[in-house]
């Protein structure tokens, strides 16, 4: 997820003249249209405004329509022309918004906005990007409009401290850096589990990420958080039950002009994630059930896509019948007609299995582990499991935040030293031990203390700390001792 950024509002240049034209709309009421003059004369972007509430507009109601440059994130969007329409009767509402074509550059990215507007107060507004002009669109748009929230046109919503009823789902676009915008679709549900799904727009095949994790509202009611498989949480600030608004990285509101607001649709409709997954795996009475580590969700898995090779891969490296080992794999969350009963039912399917991990857990549910100040125990080292060392004891570590600390036990030796920390970058020095000889645990307590030496970043996913070197590949994988 990258950071949004904040923004400003720089006024606009000196000089710039507006030039008003009438426009008659197919209801027969006047429009006073003001756009950016330019010197190559004028085009126009015609469309109509629509809205599927069967709500009459009052006389004094407003139509407003903005032709705007969105191309970068980082400034606010270029007005290039604009359009109001009063008493603008009833919907759809036809408008035409002139500007100077001079100004239009291929590789610059153009978009429609409106909004309604009854007595200085927002009644509806666009929450999507409708693109035009470039990247393959025309001079004709169709603007859908949605209910403001706490407008009088929105009757009653959700809960001001909090998400509304739930299951919900929130959907809007929202700038992006590098094209049109970013689909925002967030499913939360009532078991503080969320699935949202980003969608690149523009792009040819729409490329688009899901994740899946816990949702939590703060104490005053105000902000909701996303804690998923990313590193940054993703957070929003709750105007009301039917409208979120997406905060920069540090839980601030984001000062644009642009829309970053997330709307409720109506009828919830979940997204079917597909993505990277951790879990539980067990497999007896000829089922698999695996049990995702973020979620808690316990889904039965389809026999399809690769799990057969799920399950040969279990039946290797269980101990017992039933065990159940942590698995990771690329799997869809689809939903399906239940084998008994009426109604669906989530289910795994397994599109791609990766590894199986004896004796590594998903730990407890809504678990924030951090790196420092956390007793880690050696899971993992390169491609092998760890094994025990001395007297049975696991190979741990802990990295003291106050004066740069680190601590642990090799496997043999004691060991202890300082460390360097700079975001995702970490480096170990001056590390020393004891000069013990063991029978046990000698050869992997060379290997560990090599690795650390090799570590050059880091990173937490699901209580679990893993080490990497300069080329990314993972050295050592540790999970928290708090979470057993």
């Amino acid at each position: 997820m990258r950071r949004s950024p904040r923004f400003r509002y720089p006024l606009f240049a000196a000089g710039l003249a507006l030039a008003a034209a009438i426009l008659v709309t197919a209801a027969g009421t006047t429009a006073v249209a003001q756009s950016v003059a330019g010197t190559s004369g004028q085009a126009v972007v015609q469309g109509t405004a629509s809205y599927r509430e069967r709500i009459a507009l009052p006389p004094d109601a407003v139509f407003e329509a903005m032709l705007e440059d969105h191309s970068r994130a980082d400034v606010p969007a270029d007005v290039l022309g604009r359009v109001r329409v009063e008493s603008p009767g009833q919907v759809p509402i036809r408008f035409e918004i002139p500007y100077d074509p001079s100004r239009i550059q291929e590789r610059h990215a153009y978009s429609v906005r409106g909004r309604i507007t009854v007595d200085g107060e927002l009644w509806f507004t666009t929450d999507r990007i409708y693109p035009v002009l470039t990247g393959g669109n025309s001079d004709k748009v169709n603007l859908m409009l949605v209910r403001a929230p706490a407008s009088p046109a929105a009757g009653k919503g959700g809960s001001p401290d909090g998400p509304g009823e739930l299951p919900v789902s929130f959907e809007g676009d929202l700038p992006a850096a590098d094209g049109p915008g970013i689909r925002y679709h967030l499913d939360l549900f009532p078991d503080q589990a969320f699935a949202l799904r980003l969608t690149y727009l523009g792009r040819k095949d729409d490329t688009r990420f899901d994740d899946i994790g816990n949702w939590k509202v703060s104490a005053d009611g105000g902000t909701l958080t996303l804690r998923g498989g990313r590193e940054a949480p993703v957070m929003f600030a709750i105007k009301d039950g039917r409208t979120l608004r997406k905060l920069d990285l540090a839980g601030r509101v984001i000062e644009s002009r642009l829309n970053y607001d997330l709307t409720r649709r109506e009828p919830f409709e979940p997204i079917e994630p597909r993505l990277l997954l951790r879990g539980m795996y067990r497999y007896m009475a000829d089922a698999g059930m695996f049990q995702e580590c973020l979620t808690g969700w316990r889904l039965p898995v389809a026999q399809e896509a690769d799990n057969a090779k799920l399950e040969a891969a279990y039946s290797r490296a269980r101990r017992k019948p039933g065990e159940a080992l942590l698995v990771t794999l690329e799997g869809s969350l689809v939903s399906r007609p239940r084998m008994e009963g009426a109604g669906v039912q989530r289910m795994l399917v397994p599109e791609r299995f990766i590894d199986v991990l004896p004796g590594e857990t998903c730990g407890p549910r809504h678990s924030e582990a951090t790196l420092e100040n956390t007793d880690w125990e050696l899971t993992r080292l390169g491609s092998k499991p760890a094994e025990k060392g001395a007297g049975g004891h696991e190979v741990s570590m802990t990295l003291v935040g106050e004066g740069r600390r680190v601590q642990g036990f090799g496997g043999c030796n004691r060991f202890a030293g300082g460390y360097e920390l700079d975001g995702k970058r970490l480096q170990f020095k001056q590390m020393a031990g004891t000069m013990m000889a063991c029978k046990e645990g000698m050869e992997q307590e060379a290997t560990f203390q090599k690795a650390l030496e090799s570590t050059v970043s880091w990173e937490i996913r699901c209580e679990h700390l893993e080490f990497f070197d300069a080329a990314g590949v993972m050295l050592l994988r540790f999970e928290s001792r708090n979470m057993r």
